[in-house]
């Protein structure tokens, strides 16, 4: 056991907790010249530290509404594609307190649709949305439209639809292509709901696409665009490929882009990084490691917060770690330390940085970000099996979506999570 790995298995039980005397965090020599100089006792990352590190809830944040340990309330969307099978691919929560859940019909040659779920926990109208190859995200714009981002019929971009009435606008930011090797892309929304990021990595063959992109999100116009290659290079001796990871938007504009960097010439050694970006898409400093390359660290998910702090679980050889890594800041503490190598698929963190929540074997686990308490299981009830797809961050608590076996075999569900 290395050192480093004998700080991680001691964080929760010794230094994370009590934050006594315990273990240093030691350079690692393979990684390149370290730039730490203010590790903290019995944390296991010491990349970046030079840089701010987070030290916990920022003091402006809203209060903890505490952990996510109930369901307050279950849809069952089957009704709202009637005779027909479609599978949920995005949820985003609405500002009443409802939700926005895009369905995606077994049958190609039909359209996906835009499901409205009322705050009383019921189907609304539903609206069709021409079909995405590949969705990444849903977001509810200023207006009351819906965005989603993706993959469309001719390119890379965006698809804003009108929630009542069903009109949509379509923004291709980039062509599709030839045929690639590996495609995907991440998007986020600024705080102030004007701007719509999206990132992108298309890979075919020598041909490499890694573009960030700024919208209007009234008008659709392309604000401004950057290739990613230098900025890349600078961290990675690969593409970013199937190694995108997240997109945050930052609170005075621009986003931080997250992904798996592979610094040496072998590609499966990889160092989660990230590359920060301001309004005008130009790089805010160089790229942050959270990890060292010993590690061995995988990011699985990211959430983003108000203040531009970023949320990562990576998994690493023993399990998993929660980290935090503050806008324009460096790699600081580690937050939480799991066992569990399967269910970091997903992320959300309240907005008082208190608390997140992670899906869960019954349905979904909660974690306490200061102490490294972990709390549940919250239980849905689905038997014989549940498949939790993804997590949403909503204004009281979570959006959870996944299939069911209850009340029949695949049933599509809706879940509101709260404290």
């Amino acid at each position: 056991m290395t050192g480093r790995r004998r700080c991680a298995a001691v964080a929760l039980t010794g230094c994370l907790l009590a934050l006594l005397s315990g273990c240093p965090a030691p350079t690692d020599p393979e990684a390149g010249p370290s730039t730490s100089g203010q590790a903290l006792p019995g944390r296991p990352t010491n990349a970046s530290t030079d840089l701010p590190a987070y030290a916990g809830p920022p003091p402006g944040a809203p209060p903890s509404t505490g952990p996510l340990t109930r369901v307050r309330g279950a849809v069952d969307l089957t009704p709202a594609t009637p005779g027909v099978f479609a599978r949920e691919v995005a949820a985003v929560a609405a500002p009443d307190g409802g939700a926005f859940v895009l369905l995606t019909p077994a049958d190609r040659d039909l359209p996906s649709s835009l499901v409205t779920v009322t705050p009383g926990f019921a189907l609304g109208g539903s609206v069709p949305l021409p079909r995405l190859g590949d969705v990444w995200a849903a977001h509810v714009l200023r207006n009351g439209a819906v965005a989603v981002t993706g993959r469309l019929a001719d390119g890379y971009g965006v698809e804003v639809v009108d929630p009542a009435t069903g009109k949509v606008r379509t923004t291709v930011v980039s062509p599709t292509g030839r045929r690639p090797d590996s495609e995907g892309g991440r998007s986020a929304l600024s705080p102030d709901g004007a701007t719509l990021y999206l990132v992108l990595s298309v890979v075919a063959g020598d041909d490499v696409r890694e573009q960030l992109f700024a919208l209007d999100t009234s008008t659709g116009r392309v604000l401004a665009q950057r290739d990613l290659a230098d900025d890349v290079a600078a961290a990675s001796s690969f593409p970013i490929g199937r190694q995108l990871a997240g997109l945050v938007a930052r609170p005075s504009g621009g986003a931080t882009v997250v992904f798996d960097a592979s610094p040496t010439d072998v590609a499966e050694r990889r160092i989660p990084t990230l590359l920060t970006f301001d309004a005008r898409l130009a790089p805010v400093g160089g790229p942050v490691r959270a990890t060292g390359l010993a590690e061995g660290a995988e990011t699985k998910s990211v959430a983003g917060a108000a203040d531009g702090t970023v949320f990562l679980l990576v998994t690493v050889d023993d399990g998993a770690w929660v980290l935090g890594v503050p806008d324009g800041g460096g790699a600081g503490p580690l937050l939480a330390q799991l066992t569990d190598r399967i269910y970091g698929y997903a992320l959300v963190v309240e907005p008082a940085q208190v608390w997140a929540v992670i899906p869960g074997p019954t349905g979904a686990e909660a974690i306490d970000l200061t102490t490294g308490e972990e709390r549940g299981p919250l239980t849905v009830g689905c038997e014989p099996r549940l498949d939790v797809r993804n997590l949403y961050p909503a204004p009281d608590g979570a959006l959870m979506i996944g299939e069911c076996d209850t009340p029949r075999e695949d049933t599509q569900m809706l879940w509101f999570l709260g404290p």
